[in-house]
């Protein structure tokens, strides 16, 4: 399969699908591919989504059945939701959709969504986080609340450039005052937030990309805990439409980033992009074969290991292939995100993170726990750990939890909020 089995981040990584529809946006770099969802082209992950009709619960259980997992044991489910952008769908469609995957996970129908979250405290298998991508100009107050009723925790916002004036060549449909308040509005209600960005575009230069990749996006009003880097591409005209990229290119207007100039950005970039960022990708996962001009190299992340100290660069499962041993003499550092924003890492000899959290401290003098993670080879729910080995459920969760009260004492405030996932409530924890 094209999305890989991977159980090293403390969960299970589900791929899925919702069903295609306009996104509401006339990007000139966007392609598409009849009966798929837009900038996605046919692969073995879109290809089971379209054969069982974009169902969510469908494409679970093939994933199930493909990864050859035990259902009912406590798996701990990270679903990722693709397709078009998430915000633009239906509220009615996309309850009924994660209804649908929740009785799966419980094992048992529901009448409602509610329903099937509260059956969720006790399912069968747990999900402990749902990823979701859309266009910023998209997310408002209703679709804030919308989001927290499904059960979502991480929003990608596909912002691609902060220059109003690349955003504007490129038909993009909204400027970076969009990306802006999405952010805040997300911030606010607790989500992490991820950005994709796109280097490379039709306006843009070397100095304009680096500009953004160093400086732009860790602003105070920015600063996103996970990032995607895209270079712009274009693709065979066999397999996608983009006549307008195309055209650009044939008459000289535009000149894609090769890949001697891309890996040569990510070098000088990496340094210095901060420590608390989770960097997902660096590119797209498409066949070379599939690309006319662009970069078509498979880019091996582990050449910049002495130059980045972005948390997945640091993340145990990157550094370490004994991943059962014994990692109890951990210590629990904090930093500053931004303004009244922390990141809390535990840590293991040498820089190693072990798992990660993020505390944001709120105007109405109330502390936000936005996540809580730790990395490993995953435990069930319940599984105990006896000879405390690895670093799922030897305690590193509760003292990240314990150092963000200490923090929030200090700010003299005595209320922490937990950001719900499926769960039917928020959850204060100290008051």
């Amino acid at each position: 399969m094209r999305t890989p089995f991977r159980k090293s981040h403390g969960k299970i990584t589900f791929v899925l699908y919702n069903r295609p529809s306009p996104c509401g946006g006339h990007c000139l770099y966007c392609f598409s591919v009849p009966g798929f969802t837009k900038s996605t082209t046919s692969n073995e992950d879109t290809m089971l989504a379209r054969n069982f009709n974009w169902n969510g619960c469908e494409q679970l259980t093939q994933r199930y059945r493909i990864y050859n997992l035990q259902f009912g044991v406590g798996n701990k489910c990270d679903l990722v939701t693709k397709g078009d952008s998430f915000a633009n769908h239906k509220p009615e469609y996309l309850k009924q959709y994660f209804k649908e995957v929740f009785d799966f996970l419980n094992g048992r129908p529901s009448d409602s969504l509610k329903e099937a979250k509260l059956y969720q405290k006790n399912g069968a298998d747990r999900c402990v986080s749902i990823k979701v991508e859309t266009r910023p100009d998209q997310i408002d107050e209703k679709k804030c609340k919308l989001f927290t009723e499904l059960g979502v925790t991480t929003v990608e916002l596909g912002a691609q450039s902060l220059n109003d004036h690349i955003l504007e060549i490129n038909k993009r449909g909204h400027d970076s005052s969009s990306v802006e308040l999405a952010t805040k509005l997300l911030r606010e209600r607790g989500f992490e937030i991820g950005y994709q960005v796109m280097v490379g575009l039709p306006g843009s230069t070397l100095d304009s990309d680096m500009e953004m990749l160093t400086e732009k996006l860790w602003e105070n009003c920015y600063s996103p805990d996970a990032l995607k880097i895209y270079p712009c591409l274009l693709l065979k005209d066999t397999i996608a439409d983009q006549k307008r990229l195309l055209q650009l290119y044939e008459k000289g207007k535009w000149q894609p980033l090769n890949n001697e100039h891309y890996k040569e950005m990510l070098f000088e970039s990496f340094p210095r992009i901060p420590r608390y960022v989770h960097i997902n990708r660096i590119q797209r996962i498409i066949d070379p074969k599939k690309i006319k001009v662009g970069v078509t190299d498979e880019i091996d992340r582990s050449v910049f290991s002495n130059l980045s100290k972005c948390l997945w660069q640091r993340s145990v499962s990157q550094m370490t292939k004994n991943r059962n041993g014994n990692f109890q003499n951990y210590e629990i550092i904090n930093y500053k995100q931004g303004e009244n924003r922390y990141c809390f890492e535990a840590l293991f000899s040498e820089d190693i993170v072990l798992g990660y959290g993020r505390l944001d401290i709120l105007p109405t003098k109330e502390a936000l726990i936005r996540d809580v993670r730790v990395l490993g080879n995953m435990l069930t729910v319940g599984e105990k750990n006896i000879l405390k080995t690895g670093y799922q459920h030897i305690g590193i969760g509760t003292s990240l939890v314990k150092e963000m009260e200490k923090v929030t004492l200090l700010s003299d405030i005595h209320k922490i909020i937990v950001k719900p996932g499926v769960t039917p409530e928020n959850c204060t924890i100290a008051n």
